[in-house]
């Protein structure tokens, strides 16, 4: 599944570099945790997803 925001994360993380985290808001139910994962598994080696919703 492709996302517009998936470009901008990618510019994100060039832009930091390491130094900032990112938050992803928005309404409920439209990707977010989805897009957070599959970001996360294709361009870091590791990551940690803390998801709030789940508690």
């Amino acid at each position: 599944m492709k996302r517009k925001i998936y470009q901008e994360m990618l510019e994100w993380k060039k832009r930091s570099n390491g130094r900032t985290a990112l938050m992803l808001d928005g309404a409920r139910r439209v990707g977010k945790s989805y897009i957070a994962e599959e970001f996360a598994r294709n361009e870091y080696a590791k990551y940690l997803l803390i998801d709030f919703s789940r508690t």
